[in-house]
């Protein structure tokens, strides 16, 4: 893991705002690349003077919700069908991704937000907002929110914790674990609220 975060820290050197703005980007859209430590070392690299902390901000931020609203929309544009079509038919036809649509169609907030702190579970959801049609504005609204908090969260801890930000990873991964566990307990409430009803 170290050589691949390695790997990420030297194409973030070298290309600056233009590698944290693609890493964060593919990240948030799909795929599993080190955004949050990203983050957090661009924030510790502002500290030392090699970036701006404002722009390090600002360019994670515009990286992650572009990144999530492209997930969003091709999930909305040709979700459920497409992804039918490449294996998944059984999943939507099971009663439990049902109670999924049931579900975000009903009370998405939570899930959303408490998702943006934890890049890996991220992008699915983005998907399952897009696939069962969470409208444009709530998911955007919401994603914003949750991406402000999540991004000021790691870059400003990076910044904070300067050139130690790397032994204080654990840090960050039990802040996102709390997040999640939060988010869990949420989604949990919002969901025996909305079967309440």
């Amino acid at each position: 893991m170290e050589t691949i975060l390695g790997s990420f820290l030297s194409f973030l050197l070298l290309y600056k705002y233009t590698a944290l703005f693609v890493i964060s980007f593919f990240a948030a859209f799909l795929l599993p690349l080190p955004s949050s430590s990203t983050l957090a070392a661009s924030g510790a690299f502002a500290s030392q003077g090699y970036f701006s902390l404002v722009v390090v901000l600002f360019v994670a931020l515009l990286g992650n919700v572009v990144g999530d609203l492209a997930g969003y929309f091709l999930a909305r544009r040709y979700g459920e069908g497409f992804m039918s079509k490449i294996g998944f038919k059984k999943v939507f036809s099971s009663r439990y991704y049902k109670s999924v649509v049931d579900y975000l169609t009903g009370a998405p907030h939570s899930l959303i937000f408490f998702s943006r702190f934890l890049p890996e579970v991220g992008p699915a959801v983005n998907i399952l907002a897009g696939i069962t049609g969470v409208p444009v504005r709530t998911f955007l609204v919401v994603d914003i929110i949750g991406e402000v908090f999540y991004v000021l969260l790691y870059g400003l801890v990076g910044f904070f914790m300067g050139s130690g930000w790397e032994s204080n990873m654990s840090f960050l991964l039990e802040g996102g674990m709390v997040m999640l566990s939060l988010g869990i307990v949420m989604a949990l409430i919002q969901y025996l609220l909305f079967r309440a009803r």
